[in-house]
């Protein structure tokens, strides 16, 4: 088993159905199988709707030069096409994430690892401020989503602490301007 596994920056404002098959590609390398093999992959349900997703998905990864594919009959031959920007990360953070059944809030793991992987990209060590609108905008989703994500993030894997962000108005009132987020080395994996 490797020990780290390396995503990109410039898969992070994919829909989450697109960096899923880039999440299991950058886990295995290389993928041979059929689609049914995908869902397995990721606990799915086996139904032509799903697999209807993912052919639409792998199509459109191929055509934006996210992914190399090749079909024979029913079997896909898909590989990723390097990025620029690598964001690294130990392979047991992303198993954990995949796995995982979140108690602090609800919300799609490839949303929480999206999350994860921005902050570690962007976070600068918790010296700038960020918002959730910002982070919203970077990985095209929702702030309630990017909240839920931090949640789990915070709560779950101690992950990351976060330190809210405020300016004095006046005597009285403060102002939240965002937050400075630090990644964490060390994940609590109960």
């Amino acid at each position: 088993m490797k020990d780290k596994i390396i995503f990109y920056a410039e898969w992070l404002p994919l829909d989450k159905k697109e960096f899923r098959i880039l999440a299991m590609l950058a886990d295995k390398g290389v993928f041979i199988g059929n689609l049914s093999d995908i869902c397995r992959y990721f606990g799915l349900t086996t139904t032509s709707k799903t697999r209807k997703k993912l052919r639409n998905s792998i199509n459109l990864l191929q055509s934006q030069h996210f992914i190399n594919a090749n079909l024979k009959g029913r079997t896909y031959n898909l590989s990723l096409i390097p990025k620029e920007s690598k964001i690294e990360i130990p392979q047991k953070w992303y198993e954990a994430l995949l796995s995982h059944s979140y108690d602090a809030d609800s919300v799609a793991w490839e949303m929480v690892l999206k999350t994860l992987l921005w902050v570690l990209r962007y976070s600068d060590n918790g010296e700038q401020v960020l918002t959730n609108e910002w982070i919203a905008s970077e990985l095209n989703t929702s702030v309630s989503t990017i909240c839920s994500a931090k949640n789990v993030l915070e709560k779950d894997f101690e992950a990351i602490v976060r330190e809210r962000v405020s300016i004095k108005l006046s005597e009285d009132h403060f102002m939240n301007i965002g937050q400075k987020i630090t990644p964490c080395a060390w994940w609590d994996f109960q």
